[in-house]
């Protein structure tokens, strides 16, 4: 435990039932309603040269002020085990969630105490992924716009349809008109339908030869499921009684988010990713829900091709920045890595914005 001034930091290896316990608690006790901070969620990609950890910093009476997921990394470079760490946020959106009203001192206070168990841990750089509640401001690190995420407002199904373009609207009703079913499940999931998903999913991977932190095990979201069924939804598109589109949603804060998905390359020219998306929204809209988090693009610009393909939904509403967060804790270490690894130095300190980060990992 550490502490300074009026906060104490504990931090906690999720190693048994228990310390998941506390861990929900904490979300709970500190108004946490995000389907991202999900144990079941951030549980990909642990192992013994990266643990899955997380902060609980709490005030002198006892009130919990912040929790943060992290995956704590061994630096390793070729075979040497440095006995040095990195930080690194789990895949989406987190970092530390904050209670609400919290003051900007106090996030200075709690970054301060969080940079001071690095130091004594022996971490020389933390890279995160931010959510969408800002955290990022009065981070102790550089704070960089990384994405444009498209979000929109779905309290107005008539307004939503009407900013359709009018191919997009076609593509929907040829869809109806060939006869694709759309089924939406939410709170009644089965395997079966975690099964259907999954064979879909994986195959659209499997085609887009993508990499390795895509590639969940059935069992990750069989977990997911079982553990989340007020925060997980999927929305299955048939043809002829064969899944062809996919999606699995989150729910949380009024929003429904896009997470994972695809579609059968075979079923392409029958647009049924229009179909369940547009579909999707008639439901979250019915459900009183008021917003859908649909996602960015590959890189960070107006101009990307799959930013522009999620835009074209709701080509009036406001975007959402994305932010992520680069920190070097101890530089003298991250120079030597660097020098080790026989990656360029130069304004290593200062650029943290170009580039792979931490730069000694850059792949080879």
């Amino acid at each position: 435990m550490q502490s300074i001034e009026t906060f104490t930091l504990n931090n906690y290896s999720f190693e048994n039932g228990q310390s998941i316990d506390l861990y929900n608690k904490a979300l709970k006790e500190i108004g946490c309603e995000s389907a991202y901070y999900s144990y079941e969620l951030l549980n990909s990609g642990h192992d013994n040269d990266q643990l899955l950890q997380f902060f609980i910093i709490k005030s002198a009476d006892n009130q919990v002020k912040a929790v943060m997921p992290f995956f704590l990394r061994k630096i390793i470079i070729g075979e040497n085990k440095t006995g040095f760490y990195d930080v690194s946020s789990p895949w989406g959106y987190n970092g530390p969630f904050f209670l609400k009203g919290i003051s900007e001192d106090d996030i200075e206070k709690i970054w301060a105490l969080i940079d001071s168990w690095y130091k004594e841990n022996k971490v020389v750089s933390e890279f995160l992924r931010f959510n969408f509640f800002e955290n990022y401001k009065n981070y102790s690190g550089k704070a960089l716009h990384t994405l444009y995420n498209v979000k929109g407002n779905i309290t107005d199904w008539d307004l939503f349809w009407s900013n359709l373009k009018s191919n997009t609207r076609n593509q929907f009703r040829k869809a109806e008109k060939i006869g694709l079913e759309f089924q939406f499940f939410y709170k009644d999931i089965t395997e079966k339908q975690v099964r259907d998903f999954y064979k879909v999913y994986i195959g659209t991977m499997d085609r887009r030869d993508a990499v390795d932190s895509f590639y969940h095990p059935l069992s990750y979201f069989l977990d997911f499921w079982k553990n989340n069924e007020e925060k997980c939804a999927i929305g299955l598109v048939y043809k002829d009684g064969l899944p062809i589109s996919t999606e699995l949603f989150l729910i949380s804060e009024s929003t429904m988010y896009s997470f994972l998905g695809g579609t059968d390359a075979d079923h392409f020219k029958l647009r049924p990713n229009e179909y369940l998306k547009i579909s999707a929204i008639k439901w979250a809209n019915e459900e009183g829900l008021k917003y859908y988090m649909i996602g960015g693009g590959l890189s960070n610009g107006k101009e990307d091709n799959l930013y522009l393909y999620k835009k074209k939904y709701f080509p009036f509403d406001n975007d959402i920045d994305f932010y992520t967060g680069r920190k070097i804790i101890m530089p003298s270490k991250y120079l030597e890595f660097l020098e080790i690894s026989n990656i360029d130095k130069e304004n290593a300190l200062e650029n943290l914005k170009e580039g792979f980060f931490p730069r000694y990992r850059t792949p080879k």
